[in-house]
């Protein structure tokens, strides 16, 4: 049986880089990507962990609005007012790893 994968968006803030699973909502920060991931790798399994002990523990996934709200929180500064008023505003995008 294929082991679970896990979709992870990744943001710098203003102090440091924050981490969101989308299929389970846990959350990680960290002072760059490597420790970001870390975090959140460590996350994801202390809650697969806990769902283990308690297995009446809902699960959900986190919807668009908590994503849209994930974003704008962790928006950098310089995104705050597109140019022209260009309605789109560009995203700094990395490969992330698939955790497992």
């Amino acid at each position: 049986m294929p082991e679970k994968t896990y979709t992870a968006v990744i943001r710098k803030s203003r102090l440091e880089y924050v981490a969101i699973c989308l299929e389970i909502n846990v959350s990680a920060r960290g002072v760059d990507i490597p420790e970001v991931e870390q975090n959140l790798k460590n996350a994801i399994n202390d809650y697969l962990e806990h769902l283990k002990e308690c297995p009446d523990t809902e699960v959900a996934s986190l919807s668009t609005e908590e994503l849209i709200e994930f974003l704008k929180d962790t928006e950098p500064v310089w995104h705050k007012k597109p140019p022209g008023g260009f309605p789109l505003k560009p995203l700094e995008i990395h490969e992330v790893p698939v955790y497992v």
